[in-house]
């Protein structure tokens, strides 16, 4: 066992308590430099970062830099339908992951009693990769529960990063979840900073029964039950580190993307900065019955970097391994199939995560402050995207104005820069994006994770399908 975290969170702690996010002038994003209160805006007059600056959410086994990209199902062991053992495979796997840009894995059906997982705890901490166990019981909990016992086995290797306790809870689960939760924190008492107990919510297409008795069944309140209500009950009754969801938008033919997308975002978003806490979004990688299709590349970037471009700061995809098939469900796709085998998904996602490590540390780092809308969206015309109002502004900053035939522009405030994340909002056509600025700028932009300097009064970019790119002034 890598049993070194001890000392490592305790240096941790001590670095977290006077660090700030750095201005981003590196040259290489990966150096996590302090700043001086000077170079800090107003708000951060002491120079100090807590989990609340950023709304961002520091994970144990990351630095407060790094954004979580996660996989759901990472290495099952050998199941019906698998002809490959993930989990007795788990270096190979775990090797693969990392060169495909995730940092962090999701148990599934390699529950923490497997000794397998303490394996894979070990080669996690070797690639910087934080995991988090399946405990099977985790979202009925008590001070007595016998499960509790299982984490003995896990939560001192320096790659444990959490539990997965629950996946689309319905708002009769909340209570007890809340439980389950601070009876985690109970029992992980001085290893439980940046540990995080999970929790993925329903998207705003789930039925009303769906969200308050997880499924589609049973009684509801009279008057019904409104998604806002189940993101409220589950926030106060919860006290999530994070607010998680999923909404699965490639559906029926290529090109094609649901209706409801920007609009369960925007509620999301809304309650978390609320909450004080980041938002973190689930990508479709597989299709899974019904009308949904595996996803394209230009599928992936739309979803990863429109989820970047409204402020998410957690990319979990669903899912890393394809699940058994079951529940009238069967899936195709994702990073790997049942045999051991990557798929075009890998390399699609690859792509997109290569320029997440180049850029998280801004994003992570910075506040989100409304989206440009540049012409057309999937759905017709600008005002058919479904984003609020409230959450679309015509300039920010040194921007005046974006010509595009389909483009989405996230503003940010960056320690007091202007930051902003541009998207092609097309998962099928190519763009070609020119922003016009209010005087003579210098800067820099990352696009497919290569990093450029620039100056001037325009900026022009040539996009692919879905494709981004962080542009920050100064």
């Amino acid at each position: 066992m890598k049993n070194k975290w001890l000392i490592a969170l305790l240096a941790a702690v001590m670095i977290f308590s006077a660090a700030a996010c750095s201005d981003g002038g590196s040259e290489s994003f990966s150096v996590k430099e302090s700043v001086s209160e000077s170079e800090n805006n107003e708000k951060e007059s002491s120079a100090t970062v807590d989990y609340s600056t950023y709304d961002s959410f520091w994970m144990r086994g990351h630095d407060y830099k790094t954004m979580p990209v996660a996989v759901f199902n990472a290495l099952p062991n050998m199941r019906s339908g698998y002809t490959y053992d993930y989990l007795a495979n788990a270096e190979n796997t775990i090797k693969a992951y990392s060169e495909a840009g995730v940092n962090t894995l999701y148990g599934l059906y390699e529950l923490c009693t497997l000794k397998g997982v303490e394996t894979a705890l070990d080669l996690c901490y070797d690639r910087n990769i934080a995991y988090l166990v399946n405990m099977g019981d985790a979202a009925n909990l008590t001070d007595s529960s016998a499960g509790l016992h299982n984490l003995d086995r896990v939560k001192y290797y320096d790659a444990f990063a959490g539990v997965m306790a629950s996946d689309e809870p319905g708002k009769t689960m909340f209570e007890n979840l809340g439980k389950s939760f601070t009876v985690l924190d109970r029992y992980m008492d001085g290893v439980a900073e940046g540990v995080l107990w999970h929790a993925n919510l329903f998207p705003t297409y789930a039925s009303q029964r769906q969200l308050y008795n997880r499924i589609n069944d049973g009684e509801l309140p009279e008057g019904g039950y409104t998604y806002e209500e189940y993101l409220s009950d589950f926030i106060g009754e919860v006290n999530p580190k994070v607010l998680s969801y999923d909404f699965y938008p490639c559906r029926g033919k290529e090109g094609s993307l649901s209706g409801g997308y920007f609009e369960n975002m925007a509620i999301i978003r809304k309650y978390a900065a609320q909450a004080n806490i980041p938002f973190w979004v689930y990508i479709q990688a597989c299709s899974f019955g019904g009308n949904t299709r595996v996803p394209t590349e230009g599928d992936i970037l739309w979803q990863v970097n429109t989820a970047l471009c409204y402020g998410a700061k957690g990319i979990q995809y669903f899912c890393g391994v394809t699940p058994s098939d079951g529940g009238g469900e069967s899936f195709v796709g994702c990073y790997f199939d049942r045999d051991g085998n990557k798929t075009p998904v890998y390399d699609y996602a690859k792509r997109a995560n290569l320029q997440i490590a180049a850029i998280d540390e801004v994003l992570m780092c910075s506040r989100f402050k409304g989206m440009i809308v540049s012409g057309s969206t999937p759905w017709g015309e600008a005002a058919d995207s479904g984003i609020p109002k409230e959450d679309i502004v015509n300039e920010y900053g040194a921007i005046k104005s974006v010509d595009a035939a389909h483009a989405l522009t996230g503003c940010f405030d960056y320690n007091g820069k202007n930051a902003y994340y541009l998207v092609n909002d097309s998962a099928s056509e190519e763009d070609a994006v020119t922003i016009s600025f209010s005087s003579f700028v210098k800067g820099y932009y990352v696009q497919n994770g290569e990093k450029k300097t620039f100056s001037g009064d325009t900026l022009s970019f040539s996009f692919t399908a879905g494709e981004g790119a962080l542009i920050v002034i100064g």
